[in-house]
């Protein structure tokens, strides 16, 4: 018992300061993922940290204990968080939703409880733990040396934890092999302990109170950005998930960091995510928020403003200005939304952002003169200061007040729209540009993806279906694949890989070339709501409060369809436009699901479907209880001794569970017809159950002896012993079904 005690004192500290220095990691990623995930990661470190140290169970009883919280964990929080809202029976409706609603948040846990495994086992010794210890302070080093964030407090905490778990396996294996001296310092705890509560106090203190100075050399970081000063978005350089990359003003290449982007000439770097705050958006209804709109595709990029000029209308911004107006607003209902911008950032922009198409504009900080905002009614753009790309935005808004007509779209209306009813007019020749060296195999191609397709926008959502599946998202496409000078015929051909840039132009290109009106479009993706995202990207109609990052720069297509107006589309894998359709085509839905979308759904659902829920849930239960019932029994002898320990309050030694497994094998073979009076020992009934069942003979003679070691002999018990007392029980049950005929 002594050492089951000594190693489960040392597992559960050495578990404490594991759990300390996950917390670490958990700290720096909290404000990357939303709260939901950081809760989810949090419980299921903590909760299978005490799992695994506290029940006293065999590894396969553990495992199935670890299995169920983690479901439990799973459904617990992410209903909290409103991830997933229960409808229905448990099952299959709600087991289905579950399914469909817990990814990815559950990838993120199921990391974090096999890191978690993985490190507990192979943390054995001194050389692992400091190895271990010295790979997170490299890391936490590195990342406080070359990025953003301050992490002088996490280091200091995993120093502390590193130098406490070092102090416990120190004292567990002088307890280990040298229990006499153990005893002597056992003597002094108070003094012991006092030492090295004050040497990790000092070292936490002294860690998460240092104070900021100027260090003597540049640190990487801080010379990393004052070499890319300049880029950021006040420079227009950077862009972004969606956005642009900016084309580095010396002739080194430089790092390009995302954000809105102010040169698109020419398109197709690579860039790293740049997740420093840009504003907070208020809106009742989930948007793009929308910046500029670009007619002139070049073949390298989209043409400056200085080659396809604005006619602009000044708008003073006030309170009682006349509504704006739009050129080819389409002849659908439209909702009227407020939304409320906050910048969170000290850069400029050249345009006002807001929803799908601005009303009006209502500036909320004091100011005393007029602004110079000027409107554009054809591409329902706001520029702050005029629009020329050099111009200068001085004063610009840090909040303001934007009330956006956002269209609700008749969609199975406008599916079954042939070119005839939406362009009684000719198109607009502008939106059909192309350039006269467009490779052919574009347009071939574009015909090709479309064929099927009956209508104008079946054959765009053809389009966009082709081109979200078929091309990989990333934001370092392989340039050396590039051999075609024009963007969009290298992507689809070539590079086959990219950015929002990439799927956005490449979408409207291939539109124009079906004589489909299109334009591109720059601005933000809608953003993050650390509290409710799930929720509300399920939901637009739910009013909420929009962080937006340069992470979120992004580009998108915009297609004219006559009486509709311009719609968005949304080629770029992992993105969805949010439109609002007609109440009877289900109100406030996403982007419209491709046909592959579909069909998967229908196939998911189908398998389930088929089936009476009823039914269902009648095999389900008759099924588990039967699944149950085969594991109690299984481990009935698991069960009882976890049974005498919560009695005993204790952990059994093997001696102790010798002697009750050997009563408890009386007690079932009790009956199999072998009787032991109150006033027999354990030996006489033996004896005379030997002479009744001779076949038990030897089994009930080595069964007694160690059964008689355990109770009286000095000699202690060994795990194997007590193993062969387990399987002497289970021999003796059997034998005693053989009935001894006499002759």
């Amino acid at each position: 018992m002594g050492t089951a005690r000594k190693f489960f004192a040392y597992r559960l500290l050495s578990m404490i300061w594991l759990v300390l220095i996950a917390l670490q990691w958990i700290d720096f990623t909290e404000p990357l993922w939303f709260s939901s995930t950081t809760s989810l990661v949090t419980i299921t470190i903590i909760g299978i940290a005490l799992i695994e140290v506290l029940l006293p169970l065999k590894a396969a009883w553990k495992w199935t204990v670890k299995i169920v919280y983690i479901f439990g964990v799973w459904r617990l929080v992410l209903t909290s968080y409103g991830v997933y809202v229960p409808t229905g029976p448990l099952f299959p409706d709600q087991l289905r939703g579950m399914v469909l609603s817990f990814t990815p948040y559950i990838w993120f846990s199921l990391a974090a409880w096999a890191l978690l495994e993985i490190v507990t086992r192979l943390i054995v010794n001194r050389r692992w733990i400091l190895f271990f210890i010295a790979i997170n302070l490299i890391a936490f080093a590195i990342i406080d040396s070359f990025t953003s964030y301050y992490l002088w407090s996490n280091v200091a905490w995993i120093v502390f934890a590193g130098l406490g778990w070092l102090v416990c396996y120190h004292l567990y294996e002088y307890r280990r092999k040298y229990p006499q001296g153990w005893q002597r310092l056992r003597r002094k705890p108070l003094k012991i302990a006092a030492n090295i509560l004050l040497i990790f106090t000092c070292v936490l203190l002294i860690g998460i109170s240092m104070p900021s100075v100027s260090p003597i050399l540049t640190d990487p970081y801080t010379a990393w950005k004052n070499r890319s000063e300049g880029q950021g978005g006040s420079g227009g350089t950077a862009k972004s998930k969606a956005a642009k990359k900016a084309v580095p003003t010396s002739s080194v290449q430089e790092e390009v960091l995302s954000g809105y982007s102010r040169d698109d000439r020419k398109l197709g770097n690579g860039f790293e995510f740049s997740y420093t705050p840009v504003m907070t958006v208020q809106s009742s209804v989930r948007s793009y928020w929308r910046g500029e709109t670009r007619r002139i595709y070049s073949g390298k990029g989209w043409a400056d403003l200085d080659e396809e000029p604005r006619e602009t209308k000044r708008y003073k911004g006030a309170a009682t200005s006349e509504p704006l107006e739009i050129e080819q607003p389409g002849k659908v209902e439209k909702r009227e939304v407020e939304q409320i911008v906050t910048m969170n950032t000290n850069n400029t922009y050249p345009v006002l952002f807001g929803g799908y198409s601005i009303k009006s504009v209502e500036l909320l900080d004091e100011r005393q003169e007029t602004p110079d905002m000027r409107w554009t009614s054809r591409e329902a753009e706001m520029f702050w200061n005029g629009y020329k790309r050099n111009s200068k935005q001085p004063d610009y808004p840090q909040k303001y007040k934007v009330v956006a007509d956002i269209p609700v779209y008749p969609i199975e209306k406008l599916r079954q729209a042939s070119y005839e009813t939406l362009y009684k007019d000719d198109p607009d020749k502008d939106y059909l540009q192309l350039p006269s060296d467009l490779p052919q195999r574009v347009k071939d191609l574009a015909k090709q993806i479309t064929a099927e397709g009956k209508t104008p926008y079946q054959k765009m959502e053809l389009l966009q279906s082709y081109l979200s599946v078929n091309y990989e998202y990333t934001n370092k496409p392989d340039l050396s694949k590039k051999k075609s000078d024009d963007f969009v015929d290298s992507f689809l051909f070539e590079i086959k890989q990219g950015y929002c840039d990439y799927y956005s132009t490449s979408m409207v290109v291939m539109a124009r070339s079906l004589g489909i009106p299109a334009r591109w479009v720059k601005g933000y993706a809608p953003g993050s709501q650390p509290n409710n995202e799930a929720m509300m990207m399920r939901n637009p109609g739910m009013s909420g409060e929009y962080r937006v990052s340069n992470a979120d720069a992004h580009s998108w297509a915009e297609l004219y369809f006559g009486d509709y107006g311009w719609v968005p589309f949304e080629a770029t894998p992992g993105f969805d436009a949010p439109i609002l359709y007609t109440e009877e085509e289900s109100t406030e839905t996403m982007a419209p699901e491709t046909p592959e979308e579909t069909q998967t759904v229908k196939q998911e659902e189908g398998f389930l479907s088929s089936i009476d829920p009823v039914i269902l849930r009648r095999i389900s239960a008759v099924a588990a209880g039967v699944l149950l019932a085969w594991l109690l029994y299984q481990f009935r002898n698991e069960l009882y001794f976890i049974w005498l320990r919560i009695r005993l309050g204790h952990a059994l030694t093997p001696g102790e569970k010798t002697v009750f497994g050997t009563l408890r094998a009386v007690r079932r073979l009790r009956r199999k017809g072998l009787q032991r009076s109150d006033q027999e020992t354990l030996r006489e009934a033996f004896s005379r159950w030997k002479e009744e069942r001779p076949q038990l003979k030897d089994a009930l003679s080595e069964l007694l002896a160690t059964f008689e070691k355990a109770s009286y002999s000095p000699a202690a018990i060994s795990t194997h012993e007590w193993r062969k007392v387990q399987q002497l029980s289970n021999q003796l049950v059997k034998l005693s079904r053989q009935r001894t005929t006499k002759g």
